[in-house]
C-alpha cells in the first residue's frame, strides 16, 4: 500500500512493488509523462529499491491534488498492465524479452 508524506504544498509517496524489476518498469513508464507547465506543480520520481518514491511539489494544494490524483490513475492503470502482461515466476519467455524500451513508443509507422 503507498504511505503518503506531507508537507505545505509538497507530497511524497511511496509505492512498493513485489520486486525491484516491476518497480523500474513503473518507474518507465510513468516517468514519461510529465506535469503540464501551467500546472505549476514539479514531480519528481526515484527508485529506492523496490520502492517507486514519487514527489511532488506545487505553488497551490489545488494543483497539488489534482496532479496526485492524475498520478494514481495512470499507476492503477501502469499495475493493473504489470498484472496483465508482466512475467510469472518461472517464465522464461517474458524475460528474455528486451525492455530496454519500458514506456516508449516506436517511431516508426505501419500501415
Amino acid at each position: 500500500m503507498p504511505q503518503i508524506t506531507n508537507k505545505p504544498n509538497e507530497s511524497t509517496i511511496r509505492v512498493p512493488f513485489e520486486t525491484p524489476r516491476l518497480a523500474e518498469i513503473a518507474y518507465r513508464v510513468l516517468s514519461v509523462d510529465q506535469e503540464p507547465r501551467r500546472n505549476f506543480v514539479k514531480k519528481t520520481l526515484s527508485l529506492d529499491g523496490d520502492v517507486l518514491v514519487v514527489t511532488f511539489q506545487a505553488d497551490q494544494v489545488k494543483n497539488l491534488r489534482t496532479a496526485i490524483t492524475s498520478f494514481f490513475e495512470s499507476l492503477l492503470l501502469c499495475q493493473d498492465t504489470i498484472k496483465q502482461f508482466g512475467e510469472s515466476k518461472g517464465d522464461t519467455a517474458v524475460r528474455g524479452n528486451n525492455d530496454d524500451n519500458a514506456g516508449t513508443q516506436s517511431g516508426s509507422d505501419s500501415a
